[in-house]
């Protein structure tokens, strides 16, 4: 049996657990204030899995871009998305409604591109327009300005999360060669 077939956890694996043990455990605190929230944090889990990076530098300096990225997201979305809103209570033709918010995501996209290079979001520039996709497109229902409160609040915290998994509780600087 090779070296290669064998299972191995390194302590990369270990933190990117933790991450999400600690994300699960704050969450579960947040709904004792509102247990109307789903059960499982969805972005908690994914962006303090991400954010646990290979170095504490990089957990640091990626952390803050993607924080940065997702409020560029949310402040080119809100808007946006009120026009949407307004647009599909005065127009009742799918196809026109179909174009309108296929024009919306393209020239939100390209503004989110635009934009978040100069808020110095560096690698997580695309993480800006794939916010505001998901603010514009993903709900169909009333709670969409609260769902954009809670995406945020949750890239907040499991980049947080991954902060005090990989700077704080096990830093890690990389080899020294």
């Amino acid at each position: 049996m090779s070296e290669h077939s064998c299972l191995h956890i390194g302590m990369r694996k270990v933190k990117s657990l933790i991450a999400i043990i600690i994300g699960f455990c704050i969450w579960q605190a947040i709904r004792l204030l509102f247990p109307d929230l789903e059960v499982h944090p969805l972005y908690i889990y994914i962006y303090s899995f991400l954010e646990v990076r290979d170095t504490s530098e990089k957990t640091k300096t990626l952390g803050m871009q993607r924080i940065r990225a997702t409020f560029v997201g949310i402040a080119l979305g809100l808007p946006m998305l009120f026009l949407r809103i307004w647009l599909h209570s005065r127009f009742e033709s799918e196809g026109l409604l179909v174009a309108l918010d296929l024009a919306m995501v393209l020239v939100g996209v390209l503004a989110a591109l635009q934009i978040a290079p100069h808020f110095r979001c560096g690698a997580m520039t695309g993480i800006a327009a794939v916010v505001y996709i998901i603010l514009l497109i993903y709900h169909a229902d009333d709670g969409r300005y609260l769902y954009a409160l809670l995406r945020a609040s949750q890239t907040l915290i499991g980049v947080f999360v991954a902060w005090i998994v990989n700077v704080w509780m096990f830093p890690y600087h990389g080899n020294k060669e």
